[in-house]
C-alpha cells in the first residue's frame, strides 16, 4: 500500500478544480449568470485578502493591533469578538506551520545538500507548501466570517500626490522609454530543482529584477517543460492578472491552461510573478494590492518592471536554444506584455520577443483608473481625488501609463482576445489599441463575455493555446524569411 501511494505521488496532479472546469459540469460555470456572481463576490474576496494581509502582521499581537492594521473596527459584539480571537489564534498557528514548511521547501528546492531529495519527496513537499500557503492567503475557515463586514476596506491606499510624481519622475514623464532601459549586463539567473508535474517537469527561476522596483525581493518565474523537450522548442512567457496569487495557492488557472497545457504540446512556458504578486507580495499586503493601491505610480512602475523582467526571460529562453519566443498575459499581465511589444525596439535583439498574445489589453489607462468599474469597486476613484488628483492631471501621465502609438514588433505577430462585456478592462479600449497598432482583424478574437468569463474561456477551451502556438510558429517563419 505504501509503495502504491508513493507511485501515485510521483508527480504533481492536475487540480480537481481544473478537472471540474474542463468537464461537462464546467459548462455551467461559463455563463453570464456565473460572470455576474463572480463580480458580486469580488468585494468579499478582496476583503478577505485584506483581512489575511492584516492578520499576517498582527495575528499573534491581539485584536487591537489587528484592527489597527486593518484600518477598521467593525461592531462584532461579544460573540463575534470571541470568534475573532479564536480565528486570529488559529491564523497565528497557520503562519508558523507555513513558515516551517517554507524552510524545508527552500532547502529541498534551492539547497545543495547531498543526496538530493527523491522525486516523491519533492512532489509531497510542493503540495504541502501550496496547501499551507493557501490557508494563510485565503483563511476562509478562520476569518472568512469578517468578509461580509462592509466597514472593512477592500484595499490599503498610499497614493502619491501629483507634485510627488512630478518631482520623482520628471525625466520619465518627458521620455517614458527611460523606464524601459535594459541593463548592460543581464542579471544572473538561478534555477531550482525540478519537480515532476502533469505535463513534464516544473522548476523555478529567480533573479535580481533589472528595474528599480526591488522592494519585493528577487523576480521569480515558474517554468514548465515537457519531459522530451526539443533543443529548439519555442518558449512562451506569460503573466497573470491582478490579484493572482500564483503558485502560492492550490489552483492557479494560468498554470493549468497555459503552463501545463502548452508544455503537454512540446513548448516551454515561463509564468512570471509580477512585482507585488504571488511570492513577491510585500508584508501586510495581498497579491496585487500595491499595484492599484499606489496608483498611478504603482501602475507604470509595475508595467516597466514586469517588461524588463520579461526581457531577461526572453534572453534566457534564447540561451536555452529557443528559436521562437513569445510573451503574453491576462489583465495586468497583458498590460505588461503590451509594454514589451511597444518598448522593446531599443533592446538588444536577444531580449526582444517574436510574438505577443494579449488577453484583455487596454489603452487610456488613466481613464480606467479614474472611473473604471474596478476603480469604483475598490475605492480608487475616491482615493485619487483625496490625494490631489484630477482627471486632467492623470491624463498628463498617459504616455507613461500607455504603450506608444506604434508597436516595436510586427503587427502581424500580435494577437489578442477580448471580452465584449468586460467592464474591468473595457473591450472598446482594447480594440482601440489594436486599431492604433494596425493589428490584422483576424488576429483579434472578441468573445461575448466579461472579464471573468474571458478567464473561464481561457481555462476551459484550447483555442487560446492554439492562437499562441500559431503566433510562435508564424513568428519563426518571419524570422527565417528575414
Amino acid at each position: 500500500m505504501h509503495q502504491e501511494r508513493m507511485r501515485m505521488r510521483a508527480r504533481l496532479p492536475t487540480t480537481t478544480v481544473h478537472r471540474v472546469i474542463n468537464s461537462p459540469i464546467g459548462a455551467l460555470l461559463d455563463t453570464p449568470t456565473v460572470e455576474r456572481l463572480r463580480l458580486d463576490r469580488l468585494p468579499a474576496e478582496l476583503r478577505l485578502a485584506r483581512i489575511a494581509a492584516a492578520a499576517s502582521l498582527t495575528a499573534a499581537a491581539g485584536v487591537d493591533e489587528f484592527f489597527a492594521a486593518l484600518g477598521a473596527r467593525p461592531e462584532l459584539g461579544p460573540r463575534g469578538m470571541r470568534r475573532l480571537e479564536r480565528g486570529l489564534s488559529g491564523f497565528a498557528r497557520a503562519l508558523v506551520e507555513r513558515d516551517e514548511v517554507l524552510g524545508r521547501w527552500e532547502r529541498a528546492f534551492w539547497g545543495d545538500g547531498w543526496p538530493p531529495p527523491r522525486r516523491e519527496e519533492l512532489v509531497e513537499l510542493e503540495m504541502e507548501r501550496r496547501e499551507k500557503c493557501g490557508r494563510v492567503s485565503h483563511p476562509t475557515n478562520l476569518l472568512g466570517f469578517l468578509a461580509s463586514e462592509p466597514t472593512i476596506p477592500l484595499a490599503s491606499f498610499a497614493i502619491p500626490s501629483p507634485g510627488e510624481i512630478v518631482a520623482r519622475w520628471t525625466r520619465e514623464i518627458a521620455d517614458p522609454d527611460r523606464l524601459y532601459t535594459v541593463p548592460a549586463e543581464p542579471p544572473a539567473i538561478e534555477r531550482s530543482r525540478a519537480v515532476a508535474g502533469p505535463a513534464g517537469f516544473e522548476y523555478l527561476l529567480r533573479f535580481r529584477s533589472p528595474s528599480s522596483f526591488r522592494a519585493d525581493g528577487p523576480a521569480y518565474a515558474r517554468v514548465y517543460e515537457p519531459e522530451s523537450l526539443a533543443p529548439d522548442a519555442a518558449t512562451f512567457i506569460y503573466a497573470s492578472g491582478p490579484f493572482s496569487a500564483g503558485d502560492q495557492v492550490g489552483y492557479w488557472p494560468e498554470e493549468e491552461y497555459m503552463g501545463r497545457n502548452l508544455a503537454a504540446h512540446g513548448h516551454r512556458v515561463a509564468l512570471l510573478d509580477l512585482p507585488g504578486h504571488g511570492r513577491r507580495v510585500l508584508p501586510g499586503h495581498y497579491s496585487g494590492e500595491t499595484y492599484l493601491g499606489t496608483a498611478p505610480e504603482g501602475l507604470f512602475r509595475l508595467h516597466a518592471a514586469g517588461a524588463l523582467e520579461m526581457a531577461v526571460l526572453v534572453r534566457w529562453a534564447r540561451e536555452q536554444g529557443a528559436r521562437s519566443v513569445g510573451v503574453g498575459g491576462l489583465g495586468a499581465g497583458a498590460l505588461v506584455a503590451q509594454a514589451v511589444a511597444g518598448r522593446c525596439g531599443r533592446w538588444p535583439r536577444s531580449m526582444r520577443p517574436d510574438a505577443v498574445f494579449l488577453a484583455a489589453p487596454t489603452c487610456r489607462l488613466d481613464e480606467v483608473a479614474w472611473g473604471g468599474s474596478l476603480s469604483r469597486l475598490i475605492g480608487l476613484d475616491r482615493a485619487l481625488p483625496e490625494a490631489g488628483w484630477t482627471r486632467e492631471a492623470l491624463a498628463e501621465l498617459r504616455d507613461l501609463l500607455d504603450p506608444p502609438a506604434e508597436p516595436a514588433i510586427s503587427p502581424e505577430n500580435i494577437f489578442a482576445m477580448l471580452g465584449a462585456e468586460d467592464t474591468l478592462l473595457p473591450c472598446s479600449l482594447g480594440k482601440e489599441l489594436m486599431r492604433r497598432w494596425r493589428v490584422p482583424h483576424e488576429n483579434v478574437t472578441i468573445l461575448p463575455t466579461g472579464h471573468f468569463g474571458l478567464q473561464m474561456h481561457l481555462a476551459r477551451r484550447s483555442d487560446a493555446q492554439l492562437v499562441v502556438t500559431r503566433a510562435l510558429h508564424r513568428a519563426l517563419h518571419h524570422r527565417a524569411a528575414a
